[in-house]
């Protein structure tokens, strides 16, 4: 979006945005050359104190509450557009005369100002993540730093040499191998009423070509619902099960059909749910990583919206890094993508995996970031969050591990994964529909 040049005028203005809401300007120089990870923990957790001491430092001002709603946009009116006029001139941002009960021009030219000294995307619309930080008070922010900083401490003196990282409240992965940060990407995680856990957990198997198999709560709710009234699941290309055996759905009279007989699985291709890439984890609640069909959604700024995987927008390259001095190259890759069945690869050293959650975190240029608290967690969760245990046979905290060794797929009839299906594998050891019980 292109910004309007007397929004980008006012320094002043945003400076005082940056102090009264989140103080988002940070003390010290530039960006740092590039550290190994714990160095840029250390880092990180050193200027969110910082950023902390001078918000306490700062006059106690009057903070109104725009509170929850609906979202607020150019045209809206109504009592929560007059707090949210009021807050922006307690900002600085909106003359006095100003305040309206209507989103007006004024006000909007407000908020993207806002929505610029807090590094959001400048589009004037008040979602949940603006509504947030504008709700946020000088003393909560300071509140949050400290709790991240001391999170990010505990992680820094535990976690192994090797992990990815992902952090669910700004919704990114991060590889790290060797102490050094090797991969960050954007991800997707759950929506609030389907949250991802703050899991401690490690990638077992690279599942190229994955299916996905319709979880049990789409299939009940959405699914066969449109079984019944049309005939088809709505999924392109999609295999229908009724009591164990194919069907051509629009041959089945559905509405007898308890949900329990059906399984709709959709079969490999740029089509699937998950993308062309799904990463194995170990943990019993069907919660794993993977890719996606609609890569548009890495381009939203808050998105918490899976229903509970976590969502990459760099799985291939993922993958090639975790694959780096095997026999699995690029290349071959190339000619796995190509094959119409799922094709395991199990990484012979799992890599750790932690969940974390984050609210304040760092940018390159040195600047505090808030993030929403996507799970309202910042009344009951820990400060600390602990780092992923080494795994079986390894030594934490010190040299890379060995380059994982591929295999074409899981032994027959033994389950890769505890709390998943196991794979049906064929003679030529390729999975056949192969299923997927988790959401997306």
């Amino acid at each position: 979006m292109t910004v309007s040049a007397d929004i980008r005028k006012p320094h002043k203005l945003a400076m005082l945005a940056l102090a009264a809401a989140s103080a988002l300007a940070l003390l010290g120089a530039g960006p740092a050359d590039a550290l190994p990870y714990r160095d840029t923990l250390t880092q990180w957790a050193d200027r969110l104190d910082a950023a902390a001491v001078e918000l306490d430092r700062a006059p106690v001002q009057t903070s109104t509450r725009i509170g929850d709603g609906g979202l607020m946009k150019l045209g809206s009116s109504g009592e929560r557009v007059g707090r949210l006029a009021q807050r922006l001139v307690e900002l600085g941002l909106l003359p006095a005369d100003k305040v309206s009960e209507v989103f007006t021009a004024d006000i909007d030219h407000a908020v993207k100002a806002f929505q610029l000294a807090q590094r959001m995307k400048p589009d004037g619309l008040i979602g949940a993540g603006t509504r947030a930080a504008l709700d946020r008070t000088p003393a909560e922010a300071a509140a949050l730093m400290r709790q991240s900083a001391t999170a990010m401490r505990s992680f820094r003196d535990t976690a192994p040499d090797n992990v990815l990282v992902v952090n669910l409240t700004n919704q990114t992965t991060t590889l790290v191998r060797g102490g050094e940060e090797e991969l960050t990407m954007r991800a997707i995680v759950g929506r609030p009423s389907r949250e991802t856990p703050l899991l401690t957990d490690r990638i077992t198997h690279i599942i190229v070509n994955p299916t996905w198999t319709v979880p049990p709560t789409v299939l009940k709710e959405d699914k066969l619902p449109m079984l019944r009234a049309k005939g088809t699941p709505g999924i392109q290309n999609a295999i229908v099960y009724l009591d164990g055996q194919e069907v051509a759905p629009e041959t089945v009279d559905w509405h007898d059909v308890t949900p329990g007989r059906v399984r709709i699985v959709q079969q490999p291709g740029d089509h699937n749910a998950l993308g062309r890439f799904r990463f194995n984890l170990t943990n019993p609640y069907d919660i794993y990583l993977h890719g996606t069909n609609e890569p548009r959604l890495f381009a939203r700024e808050l998105r918490s919206i899976s229903s509970g995987c976590v969502r990459l927008e760099e799985p291939r390259r993922l993958a090639e890094l975790l694959l780096q001095g095997t026999s699995v190259t690029p290349e071959r890759i190339d000619r796995m993508l190509d094959k119409p069945q799922p094709q395991w690869v199990k990484l012979q050293t799992p890599m750790p995996v932690q969940f974390v959650y984050w609210i304040a975190t760092v940018e390159a240029d040195g600047a505090v970031r808030l993030h929403p608290d996507i799970y309202d967690r910042l009344d009951d969760a820990p400060a600390a969050v602990s780092a992923p245990a080494p795994v079986p046979g390894t030594v934490p905290a010190a040299t890379p591990a060995a380059a994982p060794a591929p295999a074409a797929a899981p032994p027959a009839g033994v389950q890769p994964d505890a709390g998943r299906a196991a794979m049906p594998i064929n003679k030529s050891g390729t999975a056949e529909k192969a299923t997927d019980k988790s959401s997306v």
